[in-house]
């Protein structure tokens, strides 16, 4: 009788002895390095090209994108019933389950493609622009791309081979800033976005499938299937609830607003998310295949949530922080005047984008943990209560309002049932999660209002721009400096760094408080230091 899948994990691996044979830290911390590095990269890339179109294109243009993408990305997030993510875990055979996976990613994609194609017109009415619905139809080809390209992205994320899918997204990069730029320069408003997007995909899905170690065919075990559907339909469930939670206020702000309004809020919301741009792919890439390998010992899988925790947050804390300081010189020196009614939505939406990256690890932790059911459940109560609170924020003060409603149910209702769920699966207890979280929560403060501060003795929206963060990343580089080197390493250049902050810091008339912190944060760094030379 032949094992299930499940007991014979990792049997199909046989190529990757090598790299299995390396400590799992050692992987973990090579994958995300490589995404951390490629998502930067990218990202102020796509900050950079987002800046010119930002005056080509109108407030208008970016709402007709915005629904489009509202549609793409709801629909996608079903595109192969989740049933990909199975082949991540590394404690599932990825051989016996492969070829079936292959088939329901390529039927259910061209599925919802057809879907998406047939219901473009109810669906952008819907959403308060009828004119999106062809770039709606052309995003579907989009979604099409999803069902080739689901395993070998799984495959790549399951060796950590991050770096093939930094090459991937770099060589996408390319060609869809060009089409971007070209179409609208000759007037393709909206339609200039959907063609970059559907252009990116196709071009990084072909790179990932010439890139992967072993391609599977379509096939078909009933076994497998009952494996991968048991995982995989709560995970797409949760997906598709995620997804409508990512774009409820979209729906919202472009039924009751319009479109123009759309154009100004989804700005405000792409630069809140910029923290997730920098450090989402991370946590979704890297975190489920390494918590998968450690849930066996409970001991170890506390210590790896409270450390992942604090190494995201020593990320997005400050980033959210230095948002909400410098967010109308931000949007004023990056995307101009007419986009200056986004600035009050975004300070608020910064804070709703740092506690959400919490939500995101903690969804993958129980994603690893093969807890799928419990996280539908979670965003099932998340969707609940955020659309009658959307509804409300945005018919009582506009976009604003919608920010203020994301912060009134994420914080009070979403943080406290993910924390109820992860003790229930881990035994991790909330105080532990707190105190690793606290040092990124006290630097990050200080960095902002830095950073405020330093914005207000200048003039200009680019100069306060510079001068605030100038100001806030030398205090926050001396206030978590020690934290940061413990989490990502110990090497010289991290050293010297944060002694270089401390010198710059404490000769510019700092409070003794602030400079006493500083030197406590250095002492271990500066012995490290003596050590090294010795």
């Amino acid at each position: 009788m032949a094992a299930s899948p499940e007991l014979r994990a990792d049997a199909g691996d046989s190529q990757l002895a090598d790299d299995d044979a390396r400590p799992l830290a050692s992987r973990v911390r090579c994958g995300a390095l490589w995404v951390v590095a490629s998502t930067v990269v990218l990202r102020l890339g796509n900050v950079a090209v987002t800046a010119v179109v930002a005056h080509i294109l109108s407030p208008r243009d970016f709402g007709i994108f915005a629904v489009a993408m509202t549609a793409y990305l709801i629909v996608s997030s079903i595109s192969e019933l989740g049933v990909s993510s199975c082949l991540i875990r590394a404690d599932l055979d990825i051989a016996s389950l492969a070829p079936t996976v292959v088939t329901i990613s390529l039927l259910s994609a061209a599925v919802l493609a057809g879907v998406l194609v047939a219901c473009a017109g109810p669906i952008a009415a819907a959403l308060g622009a009828a004119a999106a619905a062809g770039p709606i139809r052309v995003m579907a080809l989009a979604v099409l791309c999803l069902g080739p390209f689901a395993v070998p992205s799984a495959q790549l994320a399951r060796e950590f081979r991050q770096s093939t899918i930094f090459v991937a997204n770099a060589v996408a990069f390319v060609p869809s800033t060009v089409v971007l730029i070209v179409m609208a320069e000759s007037g393709g408003g909206a339609m200039a976005f959907v063609w970059s997007r559907v252009a990116a995909a196709a071009v990084a899905g072909a790179v990932l499938m010439v890139k992967v170690r072993r391609r599977f065919r379509p096939g078909f075990a009933r076994e497998a299937l009952s494996v991968v559907m048991r995982f995989g339909l709560p995970l797409a469930g949760a997906n598709f609830v995620n997804y409508i939670l990512l774009n409820v206020d979209y729906a919202f702000v472009g039924h009751l607003l319009g479109a123009a309004a759309l154009g100004i809020y989804m700005l405000a919301f792409t630069i809140a998310s910029w923290p997730y741009g920098v450090l989402g792919s991370v946590i979704n890439s890297v975190s489920m295949p390494a918590f998968s390998r450690v849930k066996a010992d409970p001991a170890l899988l506390a210590n790896a949530t409270a450390t992942a925790l604090r190494g995201v947050c020593l990320i997005v804390l400050p980033m959210c922080a230095m948002t909400m300081a410098l967010a109308r010189p931000l949007v004023l020196a990056l995307y101009g005047a007419r986009w200056a009614e986004s600035a009050h939505a975004l300070v608020i939406l910064s804070v709703y984008g740092a506690v959400s990256m919490a939500c995101l690890l903690f969804a993958n932790l129980l994603t690893g943990l093969g807890r799928t059911k419990s996280l539908l459940i979670l965003q099932l109560i998340w969707i609940g209560t955020l659309v009658p609170a959307m509804a409300v924020g945005v018919g009582q003060d506009g976009i604003v309002g919608a920010a203020y409603a994301h912060v009134a149910i994420i914080v009070p209702i979403v943080l406290p049932a993910y924390l109820i769920a992860l003790k229930r699966a881990t035994g991790v207890r909330a105080g532990a999660l707190a105190r690793a979280v606290v040092p990124a929560v006290v630097a990050s403060a200080a960095a902002g209002l830095g950073a405020h501060a330093a914005a207000t003795l200048t003039g200009g929206p680019l100069a306060q721009l510079v001068a605030g963060l100038g100001a806030g990343g030398v205090i926050y580089a001396a206030l978590a400096g020690r934290q940061a080197v413990e989490v990502f390493g110990h090497g010289r250049a991290a050293q010297r760094a944060l002694l270089a902050a401390r010198a710059a810091i404490g000769r510019n008339g700092v409070p003794a408080g602030v400079r006493a912190a500083i030197r406590r944060a250095s002492l271990p760094l500066r012995a490290r230091a003596r050590r090294s030379a010795k």
